[in-house]
Parts: structure tokens; sequence; C-alpha cells
């Protein structure tokens, strides 16, 4: 099974600015036997003396789980998600980075992993160190949790106001399905997001693709393979 290992540490994306920005900074090659191709790319490179491998996954719960079973079982221990979150906050604006703590189960794959009583978050000591070094870099950052969910248009209001009251800062659709996968495997996850849109009662304010969230997404790549 050599020929089919993957490094240790991984990062996983969704976005494909993101992606190829993360492949130029560690050179890195896309592997012969990955079953995906370009439809879903994975390339493995160096920083500083670390190998690590980058994948640009597909969106969704089912999907990046999926992949990550894969890829853990090829070798990987330690997962770095970075995603664009909806924040749910006042205070959140777009290109603020959030470090999650708990990810919220509101999708369902998280339970075939995990009775739905049961908590997920991030592994603390690469959590920590990510913090750590954010505060190095003077990065303004938000630390808390996240709600994750698989319906993006039942985001009703009621769910948004109870999870908001409850403290979740963002919303996303993948991070607690990937906690409870990390729990399950027994491997290391952190999750840090860039709020790209901001839901409130008034409305749903979208900043996709502006300067603040593409320089705080390639600021947090940087960051993250410091980290590394």
């Amino acid at each position: 099974m050599e020929n089919v290992r993957v490094p240790e540490r991984i990062v996983v994306t969704y976005h494909r600015r993101a992606y190829e920005y993360t492949k130029s900074l560690i050179g890195g090659k896309a592997i012969d036997w990955w079953m995906y191709g370009d439809r879903q790319p994975f390339c493995v490179g160096r920083y500083g003396d670390k190998d690590v491998g980058l994948g640009l996954f597909w969106v969704g719960a089912p999907a990046v789980t999926m992949t990550l079973e894969e890829v853990i079982a090829c070798g990987a221990k330690q997962i770095f998600e970075v995603g664009l979150a909806g924040g749910l906050q006042t205070f959140l604006k777009p290109g603020d980075i959030v470090v999650v703590t708990e990810a919220i189960r509101d999708e369902g794959t998280s339970h075939h992993y995990l009775p739905p009583e049961t908590k997920v978050h991030s592994s603390e000591k690469p959590r920590e160190r990510l913090i750590s070094r954010l505060k190095e870099k003077k990065r303004h950052h938000h630390i808390g949790p996240v709600w994750t969910t698989d319906a993006v248009y039942r985001e009703t209001r009621g769910k948004f106001l109870k999870f908001k009251h409850y403290g979740a800062l963002a919303i996303n659709m993948e991070t607690s399905a990937i906690f409870a996968l990390a729990k399950f495997r027994n491997v290391d996850v952190v999750s840090a997001q860039v709020i790209s849109d901001v839901l409130s009662e008034s409305g749903w304010s979208q900043a996709f693709g502006t300067e603040p969230v593409v320089e705080a997404t390639k600021a947090l790549m940087n960051i993250i393979l410091e980290t590394l």
C-alpha cells in the first residue's frame, strides 16, 4: 500500500482559488493514483521540512467525509479544514477569521459515526497552535462554535435565532461531519473559517469573492502552513 500513501498533514478547502494559491506555496504535485482527477484535485508538496497534502474537495458533509475516509486510510493523521462560512453574529464582517471550537450537528452524515447527543470539537493542541500563530501574526480572529447544516435553503428564521442565541458564530455545510469522522477515526482535526457572507434578521449580505475575503483566505492559508 506504500504506493497509495498521503502525508500525515492534510489541508482541505472547497474553493478553487484557495487551492491554487496554496498549491503554489507548497509546490504541490498531483499524485498519479488519485481517482478523482481534476474533478476533486489532490496534490502533495512541502512547506519547510514537512510533507503536506492539499485537497480541493466537494462541498457538503457527505462528499467531504467520503473523501476524507479515503485519505485517512492512506495515512492522513492531522486535518486542517479551511472554508467559507456565513456569519450569524452582528459583530462579524466579511473577511473575519473564525477558529472553530465546536460544531453543532444539524446534518445527517455525523449521525452515522456518533450518537446524536455526542458533541463534536476540534482537537485542542493543534487548535491552540493555530490560535497562537494567529496572535503572533497579529491577525484578528474569533474563537467559538459553528452550526453545520445539509440544507442551504432551510436555514429558517427559527433555526437562525436558535443557533445565534446558542452562540454559534457562523454556519457552513461540512465541519460537524468532519469533526465526527475525526473523533471516530482517532485523528486530529482543526477548522478555520473565513466569513464570506452575513445572515441577520433583516436579510442576507453577500461578499463572496471580495477583496477582504480573498485576502483573509490567503493569509489564513499561510498561517496554517506555518502552524503545520
